[in-house]
């Protein structure tokens, strides 16, 4: 058994010893999440990763040459081959230089270092969330796993950051917080600067489930489409061109659509929304939103980053849509809704397991698995 078949037989485990389908079980989550930086943050830098252990580990390594007054323009960097109009947008996520160089000075540019401290800031906001929202934690891990956010964030540093920080302003948006939700969002965007393409989550979350949430979804599917090619202008600013030009899976980008779309069919038939229920609304919105930006990914994957900003929200989404709640509409019998609520929440966690099995074991970038002290 490989160290990832480990790494779901402890997390199902403990999840029967401490009742890890319990909200708010602060044992299970703080035990399951360390388990998670094991791997994540305790991994081999070299090895593990695919931007992680290249381009990030070169610009961290460049630190050594740079000056804190240098790091604001990295349009002379060497690794750009000279390429430095291509890269001017860059200078936009100046604050992962910043963490790079303040990591690097302060341990001596130990690169093992800066894996950990990224991981420890990730883990920590999916960790506050899943404990502040998820009625099931574990199956909030699964689907952490399953839709492939885990394997993610230990490749793509910059926007990982971003979407950590996203997902703690996720309160915000409850709490009808705008000025702290603006300000984080912001803080977001100086470590990616795509995830101002979460700004306008805040407004939408609080809308009402109804016509005018399916207009402006409407909307904003025919405006994102007349705009495509001005969109991957703008954000040719913060990705490099190998990025923004490659159209990845075509496939695995298409039932990505499908599986978001799935899930808020799923959503409206077995919990339909309910006004007095903010948080369930909220996470409905985002949803429908990251469905609308996934539909453009078959033309650049591009758009399937933009999206995960807001269909990382799905793992707390998930366990709430099978939550045992009397909802004040039915769509379902009572028989078939006793047995979605008995028996669906184990499919969907068994094909999470699978899907993160099944990719992790064949991808070269983290197969076999070591970790920084083998």
């Amino acid at each position: 058994m490989s160290i990832y078949h480990w790494l779901v037989v402890l997390i199902l485990a403990l999840a029967v010893v401490l009742r890890g389908a319990r909200k708010g079980n602060t044992a299970y989550i703080l035990l399951v999440f360390v388990l998670l930086f094991c791997i994540q943050g305790l991994r081999d830098s070299q090895t593990i990763g695919n931007d992680s252990r290249t381009s990030y580990r070169y610009d961290f390594n460049a630190m050594a040459d740079r000056e804190w007054s240098d790091l604001g323009d990295i349009r002379d960097w060497a690794h750009f081959s000279g390429e430095d109009e291509s890269y001017a947008g860059q200078n936009r996520n100046f604050a992962t230089r910043w963490l790079m160089k303040l990591v690097y000075d302060l341990t001596n540019g130990d690169y093992q270092w800066f894996i950990a401290i990224v991981a420890a800031i990730i883990l920590s906001s999916e960790a506050l969330i899943i404990h502040k929202y998820s009625p099931s934690p574990i199956q909030s891990v699964l689907y952490y796993l399953g839709l492939l956010f885990f394997i993610f964030q230990m490749s793509a540093t910059k926007q990982s950051i971003a979407m950590a920080i996203l997902f703690l302003a996720f309160p915000s948006i409850v709490d009808r917080k705008p000025v702290r939700f603006i300000l984080l969002v912001v803080a977001a965007s100086f470590f990616h600067f795509p995830a101002l393409v979460f700004l306008p989550a805040y407004w939408i979350a609080n809308m009402r489930t109804g016509r005018h949430y399916l207009i402006l979804l409407a909307g904003l599917f025919l405006l994102t489409y007349l705009l495509r090619d001005r969109i991957l202008n703008l954000m040719n600013d913060a990705y490099y061109d190998s990025e923004v030009d490659a159209v990845g899976d075509v496939r695995f980008l298409a039932n990505k659509v499908i599986v978001m779309l799935i899930i808020i069919v799923a959503a409206l038939l077995i919990r339909p929304p309910d006004p007095d229920d903010r948080v369930y609304c909220a996470l409905l919105h985002l949803m429908g939103m990251a469905a609308v930006i996934q539909t453009f990914s078959s033309y650049s994957n591009i758009f399937e980053r933009l999206a995960d900003y807001y269909f990382q929200f799905a793992v707390i989404f998930i366990p709430m849509v099978f939550e045992r709640i009397k909802p004040r509409r039915r769509y379902l019998s009572e028989q078939t809704s006793s047995l979605v609520y008995n028996y669906a929440p184990y499919i969907f966690c068994a094909f999470a397991v699978w899907r993160f099995l099944d990719t992790i074991l064949n991808d070269e970038h983290f197969t076999p698995f070591r970790f920084f002290f083998q």
